[in-house]
C-alpha cells in the first residue's frame, strides 16, 4: 500500500469512490457530501495542481484525498474553541474517501497517516481537517492519527454546514 499523486487517468476511479462514499454517508443518515460536492470539477482542478492523492493497494486505486496549502475560507471563523498557534500558511486535508470494499480493515487510519507524511514532505507544520458531527467513523480516524478537536466551523452553501474542526501541529525541527 502506498500513496501517490493522482493523474487524469485515475479520475473515473476517483469519481466512483466518491459516489460510493456519498451513498454510504446518505445510508448512514449523515448529511455530508449530499449537496453536489465533492465533484468532478474540484478533482480535475486538484489533479491539475498536483494536490490530489490516491491510495494504492494491489495495483488499484482504493482511496482519494486532497492536500491544500491555501487558506480555507471555512476555517477563518471558528466557534466553541480556537486554532492553536501554528505556522502560516497551514495545510488542510479534504475530500478523504476510501473504497467501501476496504472499510473495516483500519486502512483509513493508515491512509490519513500517509497524507500527514505527504503534507509534511511538502513543508506543512500546521495541518487542519474537518468532518461532519455525525461522521463518527471519520472523527475516530482523525483523532487516532493525532489531530486534536479545536472547535466548530461552518461550510458556506451547505444544507448541513456545521463541521468539527481538528488540527495537528508537526514538529518543526
Amino acid at each position: 500500500m502506498y500513496l501517490r499523486k493522482a493523474t487524469f487517468t485515475d479520475l473515473p476511479r476517483i469519481l466512483e469512490i466518491i459516489e460510493h462514499a456519498k451513498a454510504a454517508l446518505k445510508n448512514r443518515q449523515i448529511n455530508q457530501w449530499q449537496a453536489g460536492e465533492p465533484n468532478q470539477t474540484q478533482f480535475e482542478d486538484e489533479i491539475r495542481q498536483e494536490l490530489c492523492y490516491i491510495l494504492m493497494a494491489n495495483q488499484q486505486v482504493i482511496g482519494v484525498a486532497s492536500i491544500l496549502a491555501t487558506e480555507d475560507p471555512g476555517y477563518a471563523a471558528i466557534t466553541n474553541g480556537q486554532w492553536q498557534s501554528g505556522s502560516t500558511p497551514y495545510f488542510s486535508i479534504h475530500r478523504v474517501a476510501l473504497d467501501s470494499a476496504f472499510h473495516g480493515q483500519h486502512l483509513g487510519t493508515q491512509f490519513l497517516t500517509l497524507l500527514v507524511t505527504a503534507a509534511s514532505l511538502r513543508g506543512a507544520h500546521d495541518l487542519r481537517i474537518d468532518t461532519h458531527p455525525d461522521n463518527l467513523a471519520m472523527q475516530h480516524m482523525i483523532q487516532k492519527v493525532g489531530f486534536q478537536y479545536r472547535g466548530d466551523i461552518f461550510i458556506a452553501n451547505d444544507p448541513s454546514p456545521k463541521r468539527y474542526a481538528y488540527q495537528l501541529l508537526l514538529n518543526q525541527q
